[in-house]
């Protein structure tokens, strides 16, 4: 991903709205105009601009069905904000620290990067998990 990808990204998500947008299509699935407008109880032109705007950023896409055009969130798309956004935040050994000391050597530092990505992919995964069973 390109870093000016990355700030069209970042501004989108800048606004409360479009987060609530995103949420909104994560958990219903694909929705409408009309539908988003209200269940957000907002204007079906507000909403029309929020979409563009994270589709220019790469976070949702549309596909006419015939009348309809339905609006969902694009995996990849909020899957590589999501990595720039580590690469963008992340500095070496601020997450990296064990009782507020960081680890000694690469290795252990290294082990310990380790953990913290296992233990961060199983709260993804219990997530993940809650959301098949709604």
């Amino acid at each position: 991903m390109q870093h000016h990808e990355a700030v069209e990204i970042f501004k989108a998500l800048s606004v409360p709205s479009r987060v609530r947008i995103l949420t909104l299509l994560k958990v219903k699935g694909p929705l409408p105009v009309k539908r988003i407008a209200e269940e957000l109880g907002m204007t079906s032109p507000a909403i029309s601009q929020h979409l563009k705007i994270l589709r220019h950023a790469g976070l949702v896409y549309s596909q006419r069905q015939g009348f309809a055009v339905p609006y969902g969130v694009d995996p990849q798309g909020l899957n590589d904000g999501c990595g720039m956004m580590i690469r963008v935040c992340a500095c070496p050994g601020c997450h990296d620290e064990t009782d507020g000391e960081p680890p000694k050597d690469e290795r252990s530092r290294l082990l310990h990067r380790r953990e913290a990505l296992l233990t961060e992919l199983q709260r993804i995964e219990q997530t993940l998990e809650g959301m098949r069973s709604e």
